[in-house]
């Protein structure tokens, strides 16, 4: 009897050090060939970085929304002090109109640049008249003169076909 116990015992050790060394093999096994990120995943961090790309090539004057903070949108627009402010969405354009003053302030130093008119010609340097302008890359360019405005809007054609 003492003889059964014996190998009985010695059986049961195998039997759990076998099925103890298998679970170490398929756990070792998981971990060595973890599974390799899908193409579909690595193509989605390529898009991800083209659509930051592209946020900051936006024809636009300020990148981001002085009402909610996030990325603006080429569609909505509206005129601050003779220069456009952009926006994210209609609402955020609805409560801009309502007080521009209390989200310009809150807009950076370089928001806050972008948003402001040229003084100067960009031609002839002189000073501009509110009344000749131009839109280049999503902002208003004011001019001193119509002569000007034409020398500018012919060197803009020719940079877009080059």
């Amino acid at each position: 009897m003492r003889r059964n116990f014996i190998a009985l015992f010695f059986i049961t050790v195998v039997i759990l050090a076998s099925g103890a060394a298998a679970v170490s093999a398929t756990h070792q096994h998981q971990h060595t060939d973890a599974p390799k990120p899908s193409t579909a995943a690595t193509q989605e961090a390529k898009t991800t970085a083209t659509a930051v790309a592209e946020e900051t090539k936006k024809a636009v004057t300020n990148k981001l929304c002085p009402v909610s903070g996030g990325p603006v949108s080429e569609k909505f627009r509206t005129e601050y002090k003779g220069q456009y402010v952009y926006v994210c969405c209609e609402g955020c354009l609805t409560e801009f109109k309502a007080n521009p003053e209390k989200f310009v302030a809150k807009m950076s130093q370089e928001e806050r640049q972008a948003i402001t008119t040229n003084e100067l010609c960009p031609v002839s340097k002189e000073p501009v008249s509110q009344d000749i302008w131009t839109e280049d890359h999503g902002r208003k360019v004011y001019f001193c003169c119509p002569s000007c405005k034409t020398q500018y809007e012919k060197k803009m054609a020719a940079a877009k076909q080059s």
